[in-house]
């Protein structure tokens, strides 16, 4: 399965706020949407979702064609589930290495 890099970034951090206010006030990126678990910024042709969660990292997000195919493919190579919520949400993975991503399965998103 081709598995190609998408656009989006989520940068997971419990101060979710201040993230948000370096990235706006400092770095210059524009806020889309802002509330109080998660803000969209928007950084050219890339989006950085900052997430507050209790542990800081950044998870990049893989784009496939079919959710569940992508997930026993990388289950085999010695990835392992963080959360699965399925189509058009949360579908966490940890790579044999310990970097976790996201995989999406490829809709028309603008």
């Amino acid at each position: 399965m081709p598995f190609k890099v998408s656009q989006c970034v989520s940068y997971h951090h419990p101060a979710k706020d201040n993230v948000v206010k370096f990235y706006r006030d400092v770095i210059g990126l524009e806020i889309v949407s802002d509330d109080e678990n998660m803000a969209e910024l928007k950084a050219g042709p890339l989006r950085l979702f900052v997430d507050k969660r209790d542990r800081q990292q950044l998870v990049l997000e893989l784009i496939v064609s079919d959710l569940e195919q992508a997930r026993e493919e990388l289950v085999a190579a010695g990835c392992k589930v963080i959360c699965w919520e399925g189509i058009g949400k949360d579908c966490y993975i940890r790579d044999p290495f310990g970097q976790m991503f996201n995989l999406w399965q490829e809709t028309n998103r603008s």
